[in-house]
């Protein structure tokens, strides 16, 4: 259940991801070599600025947030947020621009359709439809109907519609499964009269290789691209949730629109994988419209979406602050000691986070909605032993060190906590001294029990770090230098063959 959760953040934490690293690339060329969050792009984006992509779903999100996905108002949101935009797809942008309110959008939508039949199939419909499947999660005839309405306020053409219908199932199929779903699935939700022709698309797909599927401003050249890019990169074998991050890199390689391809793939990487699966790094910089939305804001948004507003567990994610409930259950002293190695990272307890003057805090455990200091970042680590709280507990693990190392690489001080500092905080500071040092796992732990006596790991994170290598820490971080693929690795998803020939539109 509390993976799922994961899962549910992941499909708007992957949406982001996705479309803030492609931002910068925008209709440049294809491309070889590193991908990463650099912001610039068209409209000069900040580094890990998202854009319509993921402004569109918070949209919708926020919507179901509110406890139903009404179309009028969901209309009068994308008019509102067309006000603020300054990026803007150019068939999203015709279509508000002819509506008065939002009851007059599908019209519009439709009319833009009939008068352009054969230019009225952009991807900007495909690229939001998400957080639609997170609104009706366990009624995929529901989500199926609701992606098609959805796609029909701004986007009336069917290969629009049947699009947003088949991304939309594949996501609740793999927020359900944690698996990376077969894309025919969906058929069933689609009439009947269209499936093969589909069929004939995502064979292409699974057949062609990512770069083929460009230009890609048109909704189904969109779909294969992020399809193809999914099923060719491989799944690593030491780190299986590595492949969200290796994916949304080979998306944007394609070039053309890379934040639209990559934000689409996304979505449906997040829903399999998990938000936990998103490089914290990349986590860290994200943030754009509206305000100063950051990626704990869309946990929070794709949560209480699924919910309909309603909190998860005990006022979370809604609540601004959870001290008071964690002082109320574990009434305990404020921790933070500085680890004797790095006397800039401090280790402690949730209570620790009232003392520690740091320019970081990286918070173990389940946190407010309201940050604890001007950077403060979640990880999602749950204290259980079972491989299945869990699925990513390596790759975790492995990346909160990168991250901590690289923050400590820039001078930047470090408080890293959970609830208690007994199990959670020993771990990741263990994996870190790992890290930075070259040592083992355990031989890092004794460290740490140096200054957390009571530290007491459970066996799962001690399997975990007996599982660190000393040879193959210490290297660089992810992202900074183009590494040749594994040789342990296995196939995503088998492709089969097929094939079919797209037209060219945009937005």
């Amino acid at each position: 259940m509390r993976a799922r959760n994961d899962r549910i953040a992941g499909v708007l934490v992957g949406l982001a991801a996705g479309d803030a690293l492609g931002a910068g690339y925008e209709f440049g060329p294809a491309f070889e070599g590193p991908v990463e969050m650099k912001g610039g792009g068209l409209f000069n984006w900040e580094p890990g600025e998202w854009t319509d992509d993921t402004q569109m779903a918070i949209c919708i999100a926020t919507e179901a947030a509110g406890g139903d996905l009404d179309l009028d108002t969901l209309g009068d949101r994308f008019i509102a947020w067309a006000g603020e935009a300054n990026d803007i797809g150019n068939q999203t942008r015709a279509v508000l621009s002819r509506a008065i309110d939002g009851s007059d959008l599908p019209e519009a939508a439709a009319e833009y359709f009939r008068q352009r039949p054969d230019h009225s199939a952009g991807n900007g419909s495909l690229m939001r439809t998400g957080p639609v499947a997170l609104a009706y999660r366990g009624d995929r005839d529901r989500i199926a109907e609701a992606a098609a309405e959805i796609s029909a306020i701004t986007h009336a053409d069917p290969l629009a519609i049947d699009a947003c219908v088949l991304w939309s199932v594949a996501i609740a199929e793999a927020v359900e499964t944690g698996e990376i779903p077969g894309m025919r699935s969906g058929l069933g939700h689609i009439p009947a009269d269209r499936r093969h022709h589909w069929e004939e698309i995502i064979d292409k797909a699974e057949r062609e290789s990512p770069g083929v599927f460009t230009p890609n401003g048109f909704v189904v050249t969109a779909f294969q691209a992020a399809w193809s890019s999914i099923v060719h990169t491989p799944i690593p074998e030491d780190q299986p949730s590595r492949h969200l991050q290796a994916t949304l890199e080979n998306a944007v390689r394609i070039g053309n629109d890379t934040d639209t391809v990559a934000a689409i793939a996304g979505t449906l990487l997040g829903a399999a994988w998990g938000s936990s699966a998103v490089p914290l790094g990349w986590k860290a910089a994200m943030h754009g419209w509206p305000g100063h939305t950051t990626t704990r804001d869309l946990v929070r948004i794709a949560l209480l979406a699924v919910k309909g507003g309603k909190d998860v567990r005990k006022g979370w994610p809604s609540t601004p602050d959870l001290l008071p409930q964690y002082e109320k259950g574990y009434p305990q002293q404020p921790l933070a000691v500085p680890l004797p190695d790095d006397p800039g990272l401090l280790i402690g307890n949730v209570a620790g986070t009232a003392i520690a003057d740091t320019d970081v805090v990286v918070s173990l455990c389940r946190m407010g909605s309201e940050p604890v200091g001007p950077a403060h970042y979640d990880v999602r680590l749950l204290d259980e032993a079972s491989p299945a709280a869990n699925p990513h507990l390596d790759f975790l693990l492995d990346d909160t060190a990168r991250f901590i190392t690289a923050r400590r690489g820039a001078g930047k001080t470090v408080f890293l906590h959970c609830v208690r500092a007994e199990s959670r905080t020993p771990t990741v500071a263990a994996a870190y001294l790992a890290h930075r040092l070259g040592i083992s796992g355990p031989d890092a732990l004794a460290r740490i029990r140096a200054v957390l006596p009571a530290a007491n790991p459970n066996p799962g994170f001690l399997d975990a770090l007996n599982r660190i290598d000393p040879h193959d820490v210490g290297d660089t971080l992810p992202g900074e230098e183009t590494e040749e693929p594994c040789a342990d690795t296995k196939p995503a998803p088998s492709p089969t063959p097929g094939n079919s020939s797209p037209p060219i539109a945009r937005g």
